[in-house]
């Protein structure tokens, strides 16, 4: 059995503090995301449907495009994005996260997958 000395201990509480403060500060610190750069229109990789991401006035919304119903019709059906320490997401009833890559310029819904900016067509 071995014995940690109370000076050994004393400097590894300190430890922990210092690690601890660092962390707490760092989860304080959480980057928030440029909105102005997920608007425009999203194509689904994986035959979702059709999104719009814009901004009105302060906020940022988004647009699903879904077909319902016999007919097939686009029914568009409106969210507020709410940005909560630097995550995203919006309310369907349920929450639905949204993860954006900017280098490889896809947006991520959990669970819906992933999207792809449409291109702008001439």
């Amino acid at each position: 059995m071995t014995f940690i000395s109370k000076s050994r201990l004393i400097e590894l509480a300190g430890y922990a503090l210092a690690l601890s403060s660092l962390l707490l500060t760092a989860c304080g610190e959480a980057k928030e995301t440029d909105l102005d750069k997920l608007c425009g229109n999203w194509v689904s990789v994986g035959r979702k449907p059709d999104v719009l991401v814009f901004k009105e006035g302060e906020q940022y919304k988004i647009t699903v495009f879904k077909k319902s119903g016999i007919s097939r019709k686009l029914k568009p059906e409106t969210f507020l994005i709410v940005e909560e320490s630097g995550n995203l997401f919006i309310h369907t009833g349920y929450r639905i996260d949204i993860a954006y890559n900017e280098e490889t310029d896809v947006l991520t819904f959990s669970p819906n997958g992933d999207y792809t900016r449409a291109s702008e067509r001439p």
